[in-house]
């Protein structure tokens, strides 16, 4: 069967570009052309890491991921080292405090271009505009066919075409179908690494920042507890902490997230620290009770629903009673979950297909078919995890795929 390709890459984003190169690397005579359905490759990497890509961690491990990542542990251990990856291409790169790495120019363009340059010269052909809607097999290769009604022959197949999240994330409903008529199984996609949408959060708590910790619970008695920053928006929660919870959260009704808005003290700290406040400030405000402990906004929320009258009393007049009752709300603050954020709003999406080879990201239905990126069903915490699994999992079927055609 003549082909118009030994390899086609469907994406060139970031796992597609990584397959690429990878192949290339393993199979320099092969022919290797990617299907780009925007005007350039690589845009959303643009917008990764508010613009200065956070590209991988330190601290990578399976725990950082979702429980269906197990079946690829071999994938990470076999492809972790992203640094040494981008220094082959002359990217320099450098580790913030918490592990996370960047680009040593602090933009994202800096990769992209690392991306761009070493495709092109490999030998490898983007092609743009080049939306991909179905995939058929055709004798021992596949056929892809494009929106514009284009066709491209192939022996193997790539698919790194990424998922709704982001600015320039697209749904790809007519491939996934496409993928559904082969055999293959594809959990739904669902926004990550986004704000979850509360129900009657405090006007006062608008446009606060707290450092606490937050634990989502869901109808079915699991829970999830993850620290940070929390920031309080207009009907909804967000913040690093908030937005890895988001993995866990399907919009089960019934679901809660709780905030210990004081994670450094215990119970008896703050009560302790509330009746020192109680003899040593009795003639202050009331409402300024909590001063020292959380954010203003924040402790006249909690002082507020704890005690009548509070705005008009004296921190002296406090009860016994109402110390116990506004230390547990301190150190349990609940509200009802009622959603979370949009695709565009999202980093990540979870869901994608599993039914691969746990090594080679081979098809387990269809041979010669190869998956990668985030339409696996691999979803990592905020900190370079995902851009790491992109990487690792593309540099994964590259090599795979060009294995097989050595073969």
């Amino acid at each position: 069967m003549k082909t118009d390709a030994d390899i086609l890459i469907i994406g060139a984003g970031a796992s597609g570009m990584a397959a690429a190169l990878q192949a290339v690397r393993d199979c320099p005579e092969a022919r290797i052309v990617l299907l780009e359905r925007s005007d350039r490759p690589g845009k959303k990497l643009l917008t990764t890491g508010n613009g200065r890509c956070n590209l991988s961690n330190r601290e990578i491990g399976i725990s950082c991921y979702n429980p269906a990542a197990e079946r690829f542990t071999q994938v990470l251990d076999n492809y972790g080292g992203d640094i040494g990856f981008f220094r082959s291409l002359g990217l320099m790169t450098r580790e913030d405090a918490e592990g996370r790495v960047y680009p040593l120019s602090g933009q994202a363009s800096s990769v992209l271009d690392v991306l761009r340059f070493a495709v092109a010269s490999s030998g490898a052909k983007i092609i743009c505009s080049a939306e991909v809607t179905g995939i058929s097999e055709e004798g021992s290769g596949f056929t892809v066919t494009t929106a514009d009604g284009r066709q491209f022959t192939s022996r193997k197949v790539i698919a790194a075409v990424g998922s709704p999240a982001g600015a320039h994330g697209y749904d790809n409903k007519q491939l996934i179908s496409s993928f559904r008529r082969r055999g293959i199984r594809l959990r739904p996609f669902s926004p990550a690494l986004v704000y979850l949408s509360v129900d009657e959060l405090p006007a006062q708590l608008r446009g606060t920042r707290v450092q606490a910790e937050a634990t989502l619970r869901l109808e079915d008695g699991r829970s999830f507890s993850e620290t940070g920053e929390v920031q309080f928006g207009e009907g909804y929660v967000s913040g690093i902490c908030v937005m890895d919870l988001s993995r866990e959260y399907d919009g089960e009704a019934g679901a809660g997230i709780e905030f210990d808005l004081c994670p450094e003290l215990t119970a008896e700290d703050i009560a302790e620290n509330l009746e020192t406040a109680r003899i040593s400030r009795a003639d202050a405000p009331a409402s300024a009770a909590l001063t020292g402990l959380v954010p203003k906004a924040v402790g006249e929320t909690v002082l507020k629903q704890c005690c009548k009258d509070v705005f008009r009393r004296k921190t002296g007049s406090l009860t016994a009673e109402e110390i116990l009752s506004i230390t547990e709300l301190v150190k349990r603050f609940r509200l009802r979950v009622s959603g979370k954020g949009p695709f565009r709003s999202a980093q990540i999406c979870t869901g994608g297909t599993d039914e691969l080879n746990g090594s080679t990201l081979e098809s387990t239905v269809c041979r010669g078919l190869y998956f990668c990126g985030e339409i696996v069903d691999v979803d990592g915490k905020c900190g370079g995890y995902n851009l790491h699994w992109a990487w690792a999992s593309g540099r994964a079927a590259g090599a795979a795929a060009a294995a097989a055609l050595n073969e």
